[in-house]
């Protein structure tokens, strides 16, 4: 699988569900349908998976975005963050891609709590339950900075007052 074929399960979980658990449900099914079709490696569409995935989350990974993640839920843990991101992801390519170019246009999508946290297991519950062993993981740098700048909690509303003014809403 490709980031275009990534970005297309996506897509296509999102149309079947609007709900973070119901996209990882159809995204789990939908991935073990198709580890029965690899040729030679099986599992190989539960890695492409997730290493995609994995990427767009280090995309994501940034202080701005933290910012809007601590405006929308109203603190900014680390839990908190993940499940922000994979909410983005859970918009799809085109979304993800402006939010990363303008983070204040999440305003027409955010609502407090937004998280897609289920999205974070789909490839380690799918490959868990085929294989009955926890799915190889690239070695991540967990003590690595966001990228950019930390912005004080004071700054966030006016950094992004159109996801500050949709949060009053």
């Amino acid at each position: 699988m490709d980031e275009v074929g990534f970005w297309e399960l996506i897509a296509a979980a999102r149309e079947v569900s609007t709900t973070a658990t119901g996209q990882a449900a159809w995204l789990e099914g939908e991935l073990e349908s198709r580890s029965h079709d690899d040729e030679g490696q099986p599992g190989n569409t539960i890695r492409d998976f997730e290493q995609h995935f994995w990427t767009q989350m280090q995309k994501a990974f940034r202080w701005d975005l933290w910012g809007v993640a601590s405006l929308v839920h109203g603190e900014g843990g680390h839990d908190v963050f993940l499940g922000f991101r994979s909410w983005l992801i859970s918009l799809g390519k085109d979304r993800f891609d402006q939010a990363l170019k303008d983070p204040d246009t999440l305003a027409d999508e955010v609502w407090p709590g937004a998280t897609g946290l289920p999205l974070c297991y789909v490839g380690r519950n799918t490959w868990e339950g085929l294989y009955q062993s926890q799915l190889p993981t690239p070695t991540l740098d967990l003590f690595v900075e966001p990228r950019g700048e930390p912005i004080k909690e004071s700054d966030l509303s006016v950094r992004f007052p159109k996801v500050a003014a949709a949060m009053r809403r």
